[in-house]
């Protein structure tokens, strides 16, 4: 490690000291090409080919994040002296619990085997086994004393279709999922990989195999960790039903949303007055390993979220019956979201019978009032602190997610690992790091109108007026002034605001300071910032994470079409008219809650077979147009109304932003793309198309779309999954049917798709069943074999 003493350096600001007040947190940048960049690949051919080189690249790949470590790690542990905490707390019978963010555990293809959709989502297994390495090796941590759970949102569903799809005809359980190998069969996140790796860098001398623990994994064998002395396990911390004893109710005094919540005793411990529960369940010091990427309503994800979110169990239900008390939908074991925990402020109520929300009897909906995703976060938080449980905070952001928190984001080339105990101060550090791209002395000298950037701006593009067209231009923005997360967490006693930062940058071979909470390097005297190149924010929130931007393309498009979409805007969701919308403030309808609901019955339907999760996805798609004008659906809602807007942003920004020229399909002659943004009726054009043909839209015909499902289905039922495939889909064989069909080669399926009259025809063919209606009750709904079964 280098300097750890105050160093005084020359700045932008003359000559300064580095920050040494507030927090210490721990900072490591690293190459990202020698990290685990292509590790997917790399295991896919070692997988596939029992290619050794390739296991070998891995290993070299993870031997570079643990050395590397050390310059985060040993700051840390000089300022807080956390491995003697820690061994305290292994001496009485804890062990270190390492929660990773797996929401989506599907990172290696149980086809392929090449990197999944949850490539994009998760903490990698890698860095995982890199941390636990340095644990066992540097702070003296037998891997036996250590284990790894997670409350995953999709586990349950991952486990239910991995079993079904499984050649040997065995259940893939929950665990073997995260270990992702089970016999032959592999699908997964990847830790037995890590296992493997953690065994092959065992030094000469020591006895331990951290493959122990993984038959249990497969065969759903369940210990509680104070039974286990030889064996490194896997916890499902969601599955409580099936055994009460395993949760455990905790109280919470100044709860918000909660004043009690029952967790896994894996994390908490067993009952204080029981000493037989407490052998079994003496507790965890948790190592929390977030990934570092935006997120479609917190601000973004990382430390609080990953507790905060993570840690709420899916399967407990204090009534029975399998009425889960956090997560949907209910009368099944195969849950699919946390959907019952309040997302948002203003929480609609939902008819489980129906999937409808619940109005009164003045038609209304029934809405209730919450503290929100922060008060939800919080809350979970203060329950684990009030058992004594310590907390320990690394952050894996050597590839940072953005645009997209849900797969389909951009991996973005960051290097960064930050660490801490302190989960306030850590995690402010990189929300800083994540939306401020601008150098600390222009950050100073920004002043914006109606609020403040306190010091960390974001340079953003704004759409300006340009004769007729908008184009870009650049001006400054503050999505953290926005965001009162960090704040409330203070004063709720999980932290602090204030930090100091050491550590070091191996790109340029210079020790990491902090300086006014701003993070920079210091070579040959000079202070150099270290800021993101990346412009971060989520697709399905840009009016909030990009909001000058949003502002800025609605005023120009009320000025040149005679719209008042800016006013639409406010008045769904600024409800206190301060021309601001805060990240609390999402609308009064609980338009977010609902989604979030049909989001729920999305992935659990994915568990149980193709033709549900066909169906329940055309809902959820379909949905978000028939439920924002209440003459559009029976039920006379408009739930979704005030999404609408945010889904016409998101478009228009990526129009923008794209590297080529699109020609206006409605207009001759006019370009968009490469800074020109599209008029607002294009927006709306695109938006139906993408919700119809997918995202490929205008081009092609994508999977998944409302067309792409409708067809699977009927080929599934009607054609024996000639295009579909039983199991794992083509994604070009959509547009195979369509040219068949077009080329008279075979006869159109049963089935029909109701569109609007623009839509009928893509790149100049005519798209084979299709009906085109003007009829709202009956757009964007489909049928089957001679109108036998209708989605709507």
């Amino acid at each position: 490690m280098k300097n750890q003493n105050i160093l005084n350096f020359n700045s932008p600001l003359g000559r300064q000291e580095s920050d040494s007040s507030g927090s210490p947190i721990g900072v490591v940048r690293m190459d990202v090409s020698k990290s685990y960049n292509g590790v997917g690949e790399l295991l896919q051919k070692y997988i596939n080919d029992s290619d050794q080189e390739s296991w070998n690249k891995i290993k070299s790949k993870i031997d570079y994040n643990y050395n590397n470590l050390d310059y985060a790690l040993n700051f840390l542990e000089q300022s807080t002296s956390f491995i003697h905490q820690i061994k305290e707390k292994v001496g009485k019978g804890q062990k270190l619990l390492f929660k990773p963010n797996t929401v989506s555990p599907t990172c290696i293809d149980s086809q392929t085997h090449g990197p999944s959709f949850g490539s994009n989502v998760c903490t990698d297994w890698a860095f995982i086994a890199a941390l636990m390495r340095w644990f066992h090796e540097k702070a003296g941590i037998s891997y036996y004393r250590m284990m790894l759970g997670e409350a995953a949102t999709a586990l349950t569903s991952a486990a239910n279709g991995f079993s079904r799809n499984n050649p040997e005809e065995k259940v893939i359980t929950p665990e073997a999922v995260l270990e992702g190998k089970s016999g032959d069969f592999y699908g997964g996140w990847g830790f037995y990989f890590a296992r493997k790796y953690l065994l092959e860098s065992i030094n000469e001398g020591d006895s331990e195999n951290p493959l122990n623990g993984h038959e249990e994994s497969i065969k759903g064998i369940y210990l509680p960790p104070g039974h286990v002395s030889d064996k490194l396990m896997v916890y499902d911390l969601n599955r409580i039903y099936d055994d009460p004893d395993k949760g455990r109710e905790c109280e919470i005094p100044d709860g918000v949303n909660y004043k009690s919540i029952t967790l896994h005793k894996v994390i908490i411990g067993g009952n204080s007055d029981d000493p037989k529960d407490m052998k079994a369940y003496p507790g965890s010091i948790i190592i929390n390993v977030p990934k570092f990427k935006v997120h479609a309503i917190a601000l973004f994800t990382n430390i609080i979220k990953n507790l905060g979110i993570g840690l709420y169990p899916m399967q407990y239900a204090s009534k029975g019956d399998y009425k889960w008390d956090y997560a949907g939908p209910h009368n099944t074991t195969i849950v699919g979201m946390k959907s019952y925990i309040p997302h948002q402020v203003w929480v609609s109520d939902i008819d489980w019978t129906n999937s409808l929300p619940k109005k009164d009897t003045e038609g209304d909906y029934i809405i209730k009032k919450t503290g929100g995703i922060i008060a939800t976060m919080v809350d979970i938080i203060k329950a684990v602190i009030n058992q004594g449980i310590l907390m320990f905070h690394i952050v894996d952001g050597i590839e940072a997610i953005n645009v997209d928190h849900q797969g389909g984001g951009l991996r973005t080339a960051e290097g960064m690992v930050f660490a801490g105990l302190d989960p306030v101060a850590t995690d402010l550090l990189y929300a800083r790091y994540m939306f401020s791209n601008v150098p600390l002395k222009e950050s100073l000298e920004v002043k914006l109108e109606g609020g403040t950037a306190d010091g960390f701006p974001q340079k953003v593009p704004i759409a300006i007026r340009d004769g007729n067209s908008i184009i870009t231009d650049q001006e400054y923005d503050c999505p953290l002034s926005r965001d009162f997360t960090f704040e409330r967490a203070e004063k709720r006693g999980l932290g602090q605001r204030s930090y100091h930062v050491r550590g070091h940058d191996t790109l340029t071979d210079s020790p990491i300071i902090s300086l006014k909470g701003h993070l920079g390097s210091v070579k040959n005297d000079n202070f150099s910032d270290i800021v993101t190149k990346s412009l971060f924010y989520d697709t399905f929130k840009v009016a909030w994470d990009l909001q000058r931007t949003a502002f800025s393309y609605l005023a120009v498009v009320d000025e040149l079409e005679g719209t008042n979409l800016m006013e639409e805007f406010l008045q769904f969701f600024d409800e206190d008219n301060d021309g601001v919308v805060t990240y609390e403030e999402f609308g009064k309808k609980g338009s977010t809650t609902y989604t979030l609901h049909l989001a729920a019955n999305m992935v659990s339907s994915s568990g149980k077979d193709r033709l549900s999760i066909l169906k329940e996805y055309f809902k959820m798609m379909s949905s978000m147009y028939r439920f924002r004008d209440k003459q559009n659906n029976p039920g006379n809602h408009d739930i979704m109304a005030e999404r609408s807007l945010n889904t016409a942003l998101s478009i228009a920004l990526g129009i923008s932003r794209l590297a080529i020229d699109i020609p206006d399909p409605l207009t001759p002659g006019v370009i968009y793309g490469k800074g020109k943004w599209p008029s607002f009726k294009i927006t709306q054009y695109v938006a139906t198309g993408n919700l119809i043909y997918g995202y490929e839209f205008p081009f092609s015909i994508a999977f998944p779309s409302l067309y792409g499902n409708a067809l699977f289905y009927a080929d599934l039922t009607q054609n024996g999954g000639q295009y579909a495939d039983p199991i794992q889909p083509d994604l070009q064989a959509v547009n195979k049917y369509v040219s068949d069909v077009t080329k008279g080669e075979i006869k159109p399926l049963d089935f029909v798709l109701y569109v609007p009259s623009e839509f009928s025809t893509l790149a100049g063919v005519k798209v084979p069943n299709l009906e085109i209606t003007d009829d709202p009750m009956r757009m964007f709904t489909a049928s089957f074999q001679n109108s036998e079964e209708i989605w709507s």
